[in-house]
């Protein structure tokens, strides 16, 4: 179906239903706190990965308690209160629960809850949905042209990436859409499955059981960066690890569709992400009074421009569509692409010229928006059946700069990811004029590579030389480090919290010492050497 969130398709085949009337609403209850939780800051790997937990070390974020989950005991009691959990959202300290409303007086009176998101259902919906749905129906069109990638990979010097031996390897990308309809069966995605690169799947409706059994947008967009299907489409990341959640839900457009992208967010934060890519985008309901003004549009207003905005503070790369909206009458940029330290991405052509239809900025605050353009016109992507096609719109610009940033996250494992967006940025073809059409314009590799390490240019990433012996330690054990021949250099460890605990320089490529009298658990051995920074997990065992 068209909808507000796909207005960064242009092709889209849906077929209709009716729903039917629900007793049920869902309800965003949020808590006062996070008091007396099982959980401490202090032993983030009770909920965090060790990949998250590296992930915010190389970035030099702390653990806060915003990371900590929702306190189970708030939970168990929503339950005994009657509510169905559908699933917690810790950034927000919140929990997403299906409920009658007229036992939501008994939910909000509970001595833990603050009260509810907008103070109504998420879900409620209008009665002119089929009505628009019948009249957007008849603007849709399909324009399927087989052919090859090569324009929209060598736009972005994709292809000498990929020359130089930079596809995504060990880099992992968490895409948001609204399902992946036969992913897990066409022939181009198959090398991700056999090579056991899914890090794993999220159904957040809950009317499915498995991302395949959603839309097919999500595969569409997939393909652009996954695919393996030489002489048809190669991806821009085809060596990437991935992870997949439906956020989306069909047929209808409802604000509990941002608290949905928000758990996908912490999903994927928790999985230990590089990057969220998410062709997904929000201004108008079903439900009229839900809907975003262009003023909500400054970074900080709506609940799934707070989830991108938190995403990236946790170190993702976050790359959104900037919308379809260029020829409409809102034509701005569409939430959560007007989030802050994050890529919004707009469409061009074959050219280089930008697609009429790609939104435009600035945010409702002026900032620049979009950030970058990719080639959403004519893409070539790879459809549910099998085969491929040329589809538009910015759902496709995103995925193909994800591919992008991965590249040069390979090329740069300890780069934050600031550091890679503000290359990003600065490697666009109007990096000294942007605007608020094209942005930063189109970023290419070889000259975000080159602004993002200066030193190491071009060259191929170095692999990890320190070594560190025992692991774990015992208390008061001497611990030896070889520096794999480098001479000089600095030790940092920090405890799980990100705080530095002790400090020493080393001149020597072997060299050994003992820690200082800590308390039990997992420390961090950060060495930095000029621009190689190694982060070590060490067990300390008392």
């Amino acid at each position: 179906m068209f909808k507000r969130a796909f207005l960064f398709i242009v092709l889209v085949v849906g077929v209709f239903q009716g729903m039917a009337q629900e007793t049920r609403y869902r309800y965003l209850v949020l808590f006062k706190d996070k008091k007396n939780s099982p959980f401490s800051i202090t032993a983030p790997d009770k909920f965090l990965s060790a990949s998250a937990i590296n992930r915010r070390l190389k970035n030099k974020i702390e653990i806060r308690e915003q990371d900590l989950p929702v306190n189970p005991t708030y939970i168990e009691e929503l339950k005994a209160a009657g509510a169905q959990i559908i699933y917690p959202l810790k950034w927000v300290n919140g929990v997403l629960i299906k409920e009658k409303p007229k036992n939501i007086a008994k939910i909000k009176a509970l001595k833990s809850v603050l009260g509810l998101y907008k103070n109504m259902p998420l879900d409620s919906s209008s009665d002119l949905r089929l009505e628009t749905q019948a009249k957007n129906l008849s603007k849709e069109s399909a324009v399927l042209d087989y052919g090859n990638s090569l324009t929209q990979i060598s736009q972005l010097g994709v292809d000498k990436m990929h020359a130089k031996g930079f596809t995504g390897k060990d880099v992992k990308i968490t895409l948001l859409d609204d399902g992946f309809s036969q992913a897990d069966q066409v022939g181009y995605l198959q090398n991700v499955y056999t090579e056991k690169r899914l890090l794993g799947t999220l159904v957040t409706d809950p009317g499915l059981r498995s991302v395949y059994l959603g839309g097919a947008h999500g595969t569409n967009v997939w393909s652009t960066i996954a695919a393996q299907s030489p002489g048809k489409l190669i991806g821009t990341a085809f060596q990437a690890q991935f992870a997949l959640a439906q956020t989306e839900e069909g047929n209808h457009e409802l604000l509990v569709e941002e608290a949905n992208w928000m758990r996908g967010a912490e999903w994927a934060d928790s999985l230990g992400t590089d990057i969220i890519t998410s062709s997904l985008g929000y201004s108008e309901f079903d439900n009229s009074q839900y809907n975003h003004s262009y003023a909500d549009m400054n970074g900080k207003t709506t609940l799934v421009t707070q989830a991108a905005a938190f995403a990236a503070s946790k170190g993702i790369v976050c790359i959104i569509s900037a919308g379809n909206q260029g020829n409409d009458a809102w034509k701005y940029i569409t939430a959560p692409a007007d989030a802050d330290s994050i890529l919004s991405v707009g469409a061009v052509d074959r050219n280089g010229l930008r697609a009429s239809f790609s939104s435009i900025g600035p945010s409702a605050d002026l900032r620049i928006k979009p950030d970058v353009a990719a080639m959403g016109l004519a893409t070539i992507a790879g459809l549910p059946s099998g085969s491929f096609g040329s589809i538009s719109g910015t759902s496709f610009s995103a995925p193909l700069i994800a591919g992008l940033v991965a590249g040069i996250i390979q090329a740069n494992p300890q780069k934050t990811a600031q550091e890679i967006i503000q290359g990003i940025r600065k490697s666009g073809t109007q990096s000294s004029k942007p605007d608020q059409l094209l942005g930063y314009g189109i970023p290419n590799f070889d000259r975000a590579n080159q602004i993002v390490n200066p030193v190491l240019g071009n060259e191929l990433p170095v692999e990890n030389p320190f070594h560190v012996y025992p692991n774990p330690v015992a208390a008061g054990q001497k611990i030896q480090v070889s520096t794999g021949g480098i001479n000089q250099g600095t030790l940092d460890i920090l405890n799980a919290q990100g705080a530095i605990v002790q400090s020493l320089s080393f001149q020597n490529t072997e060299f050994d010492f003992f820690v200082a009298p800590f308390v039990s658990g997992k420390y961090y051995f950060r060495f930095t050497h000029g621009n190689l920074v190694t982060v070590i997990p060490v067990l300390l065992n008392l």
